[in-house]
């Protein structure tokens, strides 16, 4: 529902976190506590020497080559890259601190602390997870197999969609895109098991082999929940023909990118006969929700396609398909065979990775969610930051969110595209953006969350459970705009329109991102180009569609607006020419917004930077070297190495463009780096004015 706009997007093969859909394939990771005895990471400065490759003809390589040369990517990965660096060095501190808190006197029961301990060691106890077996879907299969009519239909996904099971549609509570003050229910399209709706329908060779290879999958894993292998395939074929129906109505990635064409306020009545045949009110009241009032169908279509499968798609097929459903959601947390058929298709086949990832990890992501966004994340979080993030970094971060600030303001106000009403509206967002640095100041309250020692799928179910009662509780009063999306602990930031903030969790500041104590050059290049990329947010083509307080509201001059598409389009045509692994070109118009902020925020933050150089001796200045540090510092920050099945992925899914594409993208609208480099003069593109 909100429009958030993480940094980096969520792994394929899960279901994306609540209220955090702006991409596909995170790397969420765990940053490095400041004072820990670990290996430092390799400095910025890893240019090839003069002559290998020049920074003119590609930065990114110059900047990259001996590292890309040099490093191998982990078994257990698809990609390893900056992020991933901080990972390994504090994968075994993130342990050490679960482990030792284990091994102190246990924290009373029903204490946050205990809850996080007993969630960790209900996922580490495999033998007991083998012993359940099929335990954790028995009374899940039981509803599935009473249905047969569409009102079971609609409560058994009410009650699915209760246990954070995905199947048909997903429902949402968050501030009301409308009326940022107040929360709405919102119904979005979901339940495919491909990674998007294209996968169905795409014609070349790889799309053609990664569904059959889909079909394979979900046969293997009926085989696997006790199916005779002919009945297991026919139930697979009806699986991938309901889910194919459904992904012809869904909208595009492209599409859901327009906030204007995914709010569409109704009453249920008004839903019902929108999408008739389906008992919306009945829906509503089995998930929890009496009195919905207003309701948020951010895909009408889809609903209606939805509701006519319902009423034309006998029972058997519904069957499978949700008990498909729910074994592909609760497969991570289930015997060892149904999660290693897991791995295999979502893993190996779509991203390539070779391996697993060590359990204690899985582990720990399964309890704080992809963004630390589930109900655990925060008591992991707060474990996390009482390691890692000291008072002074927190000052001093706020001191270069302010330092960039100042930069948009003065850049907005001197902007010759732009009329003076429209311009006071983006200058009154400017200022009242919020910023979120580190941790939350209230933690989480998660007392009524009942979390055991033994019973891993029971946990994660009970817990998504708690966090959607949670968010429907909260129906009928007024935002909490203290709330974070996010962990401590996640390395990644984001954008939240309808909040209108900022947000940096303590995980990304940090080494090589952020260190209190390093050259200027690297954190503006760094982290400050993170710091600038959120802010541009607010401004990008789906942010710009929301005002000072977060509301859905078009506060632009017409004339301003239509000079700010013809920006755009220039900006869609530069990256629509990138092509990737196996000549596979950027989508241009879906990485859009991305695109926006990472060219905006390498502006900003370059601007602030040499701002803070201006106050100094001309003597002690070296403004050649200042910039060339700068830009170093900030395509290091971005070196990755991908698996090949990876980056095709992202180039088909992904809102963000690859890595090395955020480096040259950027650069190309910097005159600044032409300069300092000694390139020769060529155009900039035409959407440099922008922001």
């Amino acid at each position: 529902m909100t429009q958030r706009l993480p940094l980096l997007g969520p792994p394929v093969g899960k279901p994306a976190a609540r209220r955090c859909r702006a991409g596909v394939l995170a790397l969420v990771m765990f940053a490095a506590p400041i004072g820990e005895a670990v290996a430092r990471p390799a400095p910025a400065r890893n240019a090839p020497p003069a002559g290998e490759i020049s920074p003119c003809d590609d930065f990114y390589r110059h900047v990259n080559q001996r590292w890309l040369d040099g490093t191998e990517i982990p078994d257990d990965r698809s990609s390893w890259g900056a992020f991933s660096e901080i990972v390994k060095r504090n994968e075994a501190i993130i342990e050490r601190a679960l482990d030792e808190a284990s091994k102190v006197d246990a924290p009373p029961p029903g204490a946050s602390r205990r809850k996080l301990l007993d969630f960790y060691l209900s996922g580490m106890d495999t033998a007991a997870i083998e012993r359940d077996g099929m335990a954790p879907l028995r009374d899940l299969f039981e509803q599935i197999g009473g249905l047969r009519s569409r009102d079971d239909l609609v409560d058994i996904l009410a009650g699915l969609h209760r246990a954070g099971i995905g199947a048909a549609f997903a429902p949402e509570i968050g501030p009301d895109p409308g009326d940022s003050s107040n929360y709405i229910v919102a119904l979005y399209q979901g339940g495919l098991g491909l990674p998007d709706r294209d996968f169905y329908f795409n014609s070349d060779a790889r799309s053609r082999r990664w569904r059959q290879e889909y079909l394979q999958h979900v046969a293997r894993m009926f085989e696997l929940i006790g199916r005779a292998p002919a009945s297991a395939r026919i139930d697979a074929r009806r699986v991938v023909a309901l889910e194919t129906r459904l992904a012809r109505a869904a909208s595009t990635q492209v599409e859901r990118r327009d906030p204007l064409a995914n709010y569409n306020r109704m009453t249920s009545g008004e839903l019902s006969q929108r999408a008739p045949g389906v008992d919306w009110s009945r829906y509503l009241a089995e998930l929890g929700i009496e009195r919905a009032g207003q309701i948020n169908v951010a895909q009408p279509k889809f609903m209606a396609a939805f509701a006519r499968a319902a009423a034309e798609v006998p029972s058997g097929i519904w069957q499978a398909y949700l008990q498909w459903h729910a074994v592909r959601s609760l497969a991570p947390y289930l015997p060892r065979a149904i999660e290693d058929e897991n791995f295999r298709f979502y893993q190996t086949v779509l991203e390539g990775k070779r391996a697993p990832r060590p359990r204690s990890l899985r582990v720990v992501e399964a309890i704080g969610g992809t963004y630390g966004e589930l109900p655990m994340g925060q008591a992991l979080g707060a474990l996390y930051a009482e390691r890692a993030f000291p008072p002074a970094a927190r000052q001093r971060v706020l001191a270069l969110v302010d330092d960039i600030r100042r930069v948009l303001r003065a850049r907005i106000a001197a902007l010759d595209w732009m009329g003076e009403d429209t311009r006071d509206e983006a200058l009154r967002k400017l200022d009242a953006m919020n910023v979120k640095i580190g941790y939350p100041d209230v933690p989480l309250d998660d007392s009524a969350l009942r979390i055991e020692a033994q019973g891993y799928a029971a946990n994660v179910m009970r817990a998504s459970e708690f966090d959607l009662q949670r968010r429907i509780d909260r129906l009928g009063r007024l935002v909490d705009r203290s709330e974070w999306g996010m962990g401590p602990h996640i390395v990644n930031a984001y954008y939240d329109a309808q909040m209108n903030e900022i947000v940096f969790p303590a995980g990304i500041l940090q080494p090589p991102f952020f260190d209190n104590g390093a050259d200027d050059a690297a954190n503006y290049g760094a982290i400050g180009s993170v710091i600038g990329h959120e802010i541009i947010h607010g401004f990008d083509d789906e942010g710009r569609h929301f005002d000072a307080q977060g509301n859905l509201r078009d506060w632009w001059g017409e004339a301003d607006g239509a000079r700010y598409r013809q920006r755009t389009a220039a900006i869609v045509r530069q990256y629509s020419r990138f092509a990737g692994g196996g000549g596979l070109r950027l989508n241009g118009e879906l990485t859009l917004g991305e695109n926006i902020a990472d060219i905006g925020g390498l502006r900003i933050a370059y601007e602030a930077y040499r701002n803070s150089r201006a106050g100094q001796p001309e003597r002690a200045r070296d403004d050649a070297g200042d910039a060339r540090r700068f830009f170093v510092a900030y395509a290091a920050s971005w070196r990755e190495k991908s698996r090949p099945q990876r980056e095709r992925l992202l180039l088909t899914t992904d809102p963000h463009a690859p890595p090395r594409f955020r480096v040259l993208g950027p650069i190309a609208h910097m005159p600044e780096f032409a300069r300092a480099f000694a390139c020769p003069a060529g155009a900039a593109p035409k959407g440099a004015g922008i922001w």
